[in-house]
């Protein structure tokens, strides 16, 4: 869905046996008929695309050779054609790189321009033929993260440089969280969120002061960011505008990893499904206080969804009629409220600084476990602020949970359906990004 752009999501990986493998007449090596078959039946019958991956031992730099161009001017209109529409890829893998091209038709040729790899750490390759032209090198002052180094080593601080973060919600969390990714060295940023600084939010918005009444919090979060970086540092993409709209959708699908600092499981439910769908790893930040006569409960979780982790309703971290009463249009929502269907949702709840402070450290940290590779990173962290105390949880995957049917689905979960519920009207203003406004409280 990403504007002008193409994504393979690997779905299912298929090892070719040695005996389905025969020389060719030509000298190289190729997949028997049978075996070739058999996998593009599986793609086909599934309505997935096709990348093949093959190794050259002992070379240096991986590149096509002569015999893989010529086996690829043939078999490129054949399996196009085979596989009804889907788009093909070819990568050549040595010992220390990697080259790979793509298809659309047979004469619309690309060059892939990475390979990232998600597992406990997230891993970013460069292609061959783009060096020098992907991600940027370290653009820091090479003293300004010494310290940091020590712990882990300048490739984790240049990977860390690198990574493009989305932050959903400049609040009390998010604000926090945009500090410290800063500070820790994150130059390229997606910042969503509609609402103004008030009042109220001058006692635990990170950045802001008397004078930031009134502003837009992505605002007044870039201001922070170039204030610590430098303006020629840093990249900052700022959306005043709803998380519900074509433009901010395609901009978070252009981050290596989503923070969502929401207060509502409405679009909670929408970063979940997102990152399933795409494979970016999430991590969910929540905190809460609840006073009810003399009975306090005070605390938070983080919960960082990945590939092969429970998603948040696995965790049962999501109300799904306060997501529905988030996700309804504004008409459907107000009749709802007539009608006492919806009680509580405009009352402030209690919110200090230093607990947004320690549930957005934790959920950095985890960002730093993401990019480093320093550890792997938790599924599900609890934070009882009354005890002063953070336990990892063990959750475990649903087996009925929807994330299992929509893991790596991409495009075809068609998550801009929820761009639908917000009004027509807004709607197709929301759908050209030069005109985006939101209206989300």
């Amino acid at each position: 869905m990403a504007k002008n752009k193409m994504s393979f999501l690997a779905r299912e990986l298929v090892r070719v046996p040695d005996d389905d493998i025969q020389y060719a007449n030509d000298g190289g090596l190729q997949i028997r008929l049978p075996a070739l078959l058999g996998v593009t039946n599986r793609a086909r019958s599934k309505g997935l695309a096709l990348v093949e991956a093959h190794s050259h031992p002992g070379a240096s730099i991986a590149k096509f050779s002569r015999v893989d161009i010529e086996g690829l001017r043939d078999f490129v209109p054949y399996i196009l054609k085979d596989l009804s529409g889907s788009p093909y890829a070819a990568t050549v893998w040595s010992e220390n790189s990697v080259t790979g091209l793509c298809w659309t038709t047979p004469t619309a040729q690309e060059t892939l321009k990475e390979i990232r790899v998600i597992g406990s750490t997230v891993t970013f390759l460069n292609p061959t033929e783009t060096k020098g032209i992907g991600r940027g090198q370290v653009s820091s002052p090479a003293d300004r993260a010494t310290r940091q180094v020590l712990l882990f080593g300048q490739e984790g601080q240049k990977r860390i440089e690198q990574s493009q973060v989305a932050i959903v919600g400049l609040g009390g969390i998010g604000s926090h969280v945009v500090q410290q990714l800063t500070y820790l060295g994150v130059r390229d940023f997606i910042l969503v969120d509609p609402d103004k600084v008030e009042t109220s939010n001058l006692n635990r918005l990170v950045g802001s002061g008397q004078g930031s009444h009134g502003k837009s919090k992505v605002d007044v979060a870039q201001h922070m960011i170039r204030s610590i970086s430098g303006n020629k540092l840093v990249n900052v993409q700022s959306l005043r505008e709803d998380l519900r709209t074509a433009n901010a959708f395609r901009a978070i699908l252009d981050s290596d990893v989503i923070f969502g600092c929401v207060d509502n499981d409405g679009p909670r439910l929408i970063l979940n499904e997102l990152a399933l769908a795409y494979m970016i790893p999430y991590i969910d930040c929540a905190a809460g206080i609840s006073v009810d006569g003399n009975r306090m409960e005070a605390g938070g979780r983080i919960v960082v969804v990945q590939p092969e982790n429970p998603c948040l309703v696995c965790c049962k971290e999501i109300d799904t009629e306060e997501a529905s009463n988030y996700l309804a249009p504004p008409a459907e929502l107000q009749l709802r409220k007539m009608r006492g269907y919806v009680s509580g949702a405009e009352l402030p709840s209690p919110s200090v600084v230093s607990l947004n402070g320690v549930m957005s450290s934790a959920a950095v940290t985890e960002f730093l476990f993401l990019t480093t590779g320093l550890k792997p990173s938790h599924a599900y962290l609890f934070y009882d602020m009354l005890e002063q105390r953070m336990v990892p949880r063990i959750v475990q995957t649903d087996p009925k949970c929807v994330c299992n049917a929509i893991r790596g689905t991409g495009d075809r979960c068609n998550v801009l359906r929820y761009a639908m519920s917000l009004t027509p009207e807004i709607f197709r203003q929301q759908a050209v990004p030069e005109n985006s406004e939101g209206a989300m409280k």
